[in-house]
């Protein structure tokens, strides 16, 4: 069990590493102004984790013998200034003495505050040890708008409503998260060590690349490079870039588009692309119903749209297709031109 003091330190650690929630940060701040010195300790263990962190892993120093090692020093040290102000003070008829006494006393001071400075160094580096080696070991949670920055070197951009957990022994056996909610990944490649993403009923694993997740409410993902394979119980399907994927969840399948440059503005490019694909683009990018005479579906399809309406785009294809669009309600149909 931590003492006190272990306990205090361990959270600074965990402040400098910017891994401390808003409760705990609030604290800290609260602690730094609380006393003149604490600014000083906190940046001697900043400086600490920052220059000798590999030391600090090895570590496996005996505080109990570093701590009789220092108090052997100063009691030396303790014993040699007052003989000197001893000495120094006797027979001076001018009142020098006073100014020894002063002296004696800011020495004192001065000795003080470096036993506790040192004691202070000899706990962060014991402490310090114990958190840089067993930081992995435990959770970390993210929520809200924040880049966020994994150890090994994975970005992760969360939407405002999105929710991070970080599982121990990240980087271990595997590196696994779970995510509620929006985000976009940029996961760096590691073929020994596979990136998975847990979104409770469905498993995302990363072969390196980045891709856009929204899991708010039926399961969206949009692949900018790379690959990824999606597996939800005994079913999965594997993405590449440009491919957008929804679940159905009525239907409970999923559903992918291809062709995509940007899911976030519709922008798609079709090249000599059989009218079969391009359709079932249409259906995941513009949440829509659309069909076609079977004679259409292996017609090339070539062009490049962004943010153009559904409508518009589906006349331009039935142009180049020789097909009328037929409107059904909510549903769209391509029929040949007599």
């Amino acid at each position: 069990m931590l003492t006190p003091d272990e306990a205090l330190y361990a959270l600074l650690c965990k402040y400098l590493l910017k891994e401390a929630d808003s409760n705990e940060q609030r604290w800290v701040n609260t602690w730094l102004q609380a006393n003149a010195e604490h600014p000083v300790l906190l940046a001697s263990l900043d400086k600490l984790l920052r220059t000798v962190p590999g030391e600090v892993v090895k570590g496996g120093m005996d505080t109990e013998m570093a701590w009789k090692v220092l108090s052997e020093r100063m009691e030396l040290g303790e014993r040699s200034g007052g003989e000197v102000s001893r000495d120094r003070g006797e027979g001076d008829p001018n009142g020098m003495s006073d100014m020894v006494d002063r002296e004696g006393v800011g020495t004192a001071k001065t000795r003080s505050w470096w036993m506790a400075a040192a004691a202070a160094v000899f706990l962060l580096i014991s402490v310090g040890g114990w958190y840089i080696i067993h930081q992995n070991e435990r959770q970390i949670n993210y929520d809200g708008a924040q880049l966020v920055k994994l150890e090994d070197g994975t970005s992760i951009q969360l939407d405002p409503a999105a929710q991070l957990q970080v599982l121990p022994g990240f980087g271990k056996k595997d590196r696994k998260v779970i995510l509620k909610g929006k985000a976009t990944f940029d996961v760096t490649t590691d073929a020994s060590h596979p990136f998975i993403i847990d979104l409770g009923n469905q498993v995302i694993t990363v072969l390196g690349t980045r891709f856009s997740v929204d899991n708010s409410n039926q399961l969206r993902v949009f692949i900018h490079s790379g690959k990824i394979k999606v597996t939800r119980r005994q079913d999965s399907v594997i993405l590449t870039a440009g491919m957008l994927l929804e679940e159905d969840t009525s239907k409970q399948h999923y559903q992918v588009g291809a062709h995509i440059t940007d899911a976030e503005t519709r922008a798609v490019v079709f090249k000599d692309t059989p009218l079969r694909e391009v359709l079932q683009t249409i259906n995941v990018l513009y949440h829509v119903n659309v069909t076609a005479d079977a004679a259409l579906l292996e017609l090339p399809v070539s062009g490049t749209y962004t943010g153009e309406p559904v409508k518009n785009v589906l006349d331009a294809i039935a142009y180049a297709t020789n097909a009328n669009v037929i409107i059904n309600g909510a549903d769209f149909e391509l029929r040949p031109q007599d």
